[in-house]
């Protein structure tokens, strides 16, 4: 198999707190069409009001996949929807969105058993995106 050819694959999964979309292999400049097909799809199916995003098992990133995410993520929060990022032990991924600012839009966890029981406390204190920022750094804070 060719190393340069890049590929990627979308997952879902749901559960009552959250509908999470899990992305593997390389979200880059050659599978951003890929991907914007399946995240449409993917987004449109998650009926709850939030959205774990689970790049732990993404190989790569590049601008073309950060701006493809940004772009996707900001739609579903002026949809009043709550998004978050799961990057488990890929701490290059979880570089990369530190350094795009990902984390002052949206929380950065290392796996979805991180949130569950933030969301078991204080669902509906959580109106929006804003809140959820402000909610989770003030507990990241106490931590």
């Amino acid at each position: 198999m060719d190393r340069r050819i890049s590929t990627l694959e979308l997952e879902m999964a749901s559960s009552e707190q959250f509908g999470k979309i899990l992305l593997k292999g390389k979200l880059v400049y050659n599978t951003q069409q890929l991907a914007r097909q399946m995240l449409e799809m993917a987004l449109s199916e998650i009926k709850g009001d939030v959205v774990v995003m689970d790049v732990s098992n993404l190989l790569f990133i590049d601008s073309t996949g950060l701006a493809l995410l940004i772009h996707f993520l900001k739609k579903e929060v002026a949809k009043k929807k709550k998004v978050i990022f799961t990057v488990s032990a890929n701490k290059t991924i979880e570089k990369l969105l530190l350094i795009a600012k990902f984390h002052k839009l949206f929380p950065i966890v290392e796996s979805e058993q991180d949130i569950i029981p933030f969301f078991a406390s204080s669902p509906e204190v959580i109106a929006d995106q804003k809140t959820l920022m402000q909610i989770w750094t003030e507990a990241r804070k106490r931590d």
